[in-house]
């Protein structure tokens, strides 16, 4: 995410997660680039619950995303490269 945003990759950040460590990236992008937007979306099956409350707030917009909708968020098991190469996702069902 950092990476990307210096190196002029991106305009805005949409970050799905609620985890507060990434807290630190967020606000390093807000720091080192004053025109990128980071927006976050935070997993949670209440939207009135206080959920990621530090995350939303280093965020320039936060939405609670319901759990509902988190599976079209993630890729699919298997992606194709421009070379025809398969990446195989390894994370599904963690």
């Amino acid at each position: 995410m950092i990476k990307d945003a210096i190196n002029d990759k991106c305009d805005r950040l949409i970050v799905i997660n609620g985890d507060s460590d990434l807290v630190p990236a967020v606000n390093a992008v807000k720091l080192i680039t004053l025109n990128k937007k980071v927006i976050v979306y935070i997993p949670a099956r209440n939207r009135v619950r206080d959920a990621a409350r530090e995350l939303r707030n280093s965020s320039d917009r936060h939405k609670t995303l319901p759990n509902n909708l988190l599976s079209k968020t993630q890729f699919p098991d298997q992606l194709t490269d421009l070379k025809g190469g398969l990446f195989e996702n390894h994370c599904r069902g963690l």
